[in-house]
């Protein structure tokens, strides 16, 4: 990813001059270019950023050697005068090498570490996650490597300013409706109650890269049925032309083997239609079964399913997954 991308990126996230913008790199020594060339855009915009590292290799190290008694209420406090967070992955956050989870008690250091910076971070004005299009982020989309990087390069390449202009003009197009109808294949159709439940928009703030709009629907009150061509529920595990009945916002069955197997794993709620979303982002332009990049592509639609309590639900539940279709959607 180059330091024009960047630039564009930031813009995007509306840095403001005097912020101080918390760069949390999710990589190893060797990558750490491409952070410094996040806090070179920083500086340019007239903010102030922080290069904070959360290397793999560096975190064994230091959790194989920690107690208890590391990374109290002092440290977190360090974090106090940050405006925003911006996660740069260049592989799965959080995730740390399984000789870590090995090890019981370092483990539950790990996870207490992250689970009280997470909790701190997550307070800022803005927290974004930007995946960069590298090797090991193309390992975890189950795309081919160059196919992965030209396509997410592309997604990021954007007129930022235009997307949130349509994305704007979109949701004040749909303020006021109750109600989505959303049909798909022969004859399926699904019905949404969105009454006074709000829509976001996600045009460079959120979750990169972007390009959606999104509603929590009410939560017991979606009712009938849908068809995708493909559902992607892993990287090499996929369900092809399912059916999907909804009864009052629970998927109660499917057609397909595949996803009933998928459907009676789910933890308590993870099988509540807890999101509707539509793809705004013309730079993505086919589905490939990698979701972050499928979900935000336009003439898209898509379901979430589990947690929605971030954006306006009230659907508790440790999971969220999407899945993305095309259709005709209808708002009354």
């Amino acid at each position: 990813m180059d330091r024009r991308i960047i630039n564009k990126i930031l813009k995007a996230i509306d840095i403001n001059k005097g912020q101080i913008v918390l760069l949390q790199f999710w990589g190893e020594d060797s990558q750490r270019d491409i952070l410094h060339n996040f806090s070179f855009e920083v500086l340019s915009l007239g903010a102030s950023p922080i290069e904070f590292q959360q290397s793999r290799l560096v975190n064994y190290e230091m959790f194989t050697n920690a107690s208890d008694t590391c990374f109290n209420d002092k440290y977190y406090a360090l974090f106090d005068n940050v405006d925003i967070v911006i996660d740069i992955c260049m592989y799965k956050a959080v995730l740390p090498l399984p000789k870590l989870t090995e090890n019981k008690e370092k483990m539950d250091i790990y996870r207490k570490y992250m689970s009280k910076l997470f909790s701190t971070l997550s307070k800022k004005e803005k927290f974004v996650q930007i995946r960069i299009p590298s090797e090991e982020n193309a390992i975890e989309s189950g795309l081919e490597s160059n196919i992965f990087i030209e396509k997410m390069n592309k997604a990021y390449d954007i007129d930022y300013d235009d997307l949130k202009k349509r994305c704007e003009e979109k949701v004040m197009e749909l303020e006021g409706k109750s109600n989505a109808v959303i049909k798909t294949g022969a004859n399926c159709e699904l019905s949404l109650c969105l009454e006074e439940r709000k829509w976001y928009i996600d045009a460079g703030d959120g979750d990169l890269p972007c390009g959606e709009i999104a509603v929590a629907p009410i939560e017991e009150k979606t009712n009938g049925t849908v068809y995708f061509e493909k559902i992607f529920i892993d990287t090499d595990v996929t369900a092809d032309k399912v059916i999907l009945t909804i009864e009052n916002g629970k998927i109660i069955k499917s057609d397909s083997d595949i996803f009933n197997e998928f459907l009676n794993e789910l933890p308590p709620n993870g099988d509540i239609i807890c999101e509707l979303g539509i793809g705004m982002n013309e730079n993505v332009e086919e589905l490939t079964g990698y979701t972050v990049l499928d979900e935000k592509m336009a003439g898209t639609f898509h379901l979430g399913i589990g947690m929605n309590t971030l954006f306006g639900g009230k659907n508790e539940c440790p999971m969220h997954m999407d899945f993305v279709g095309v259709g005709e959607l209808l708002f009354l």
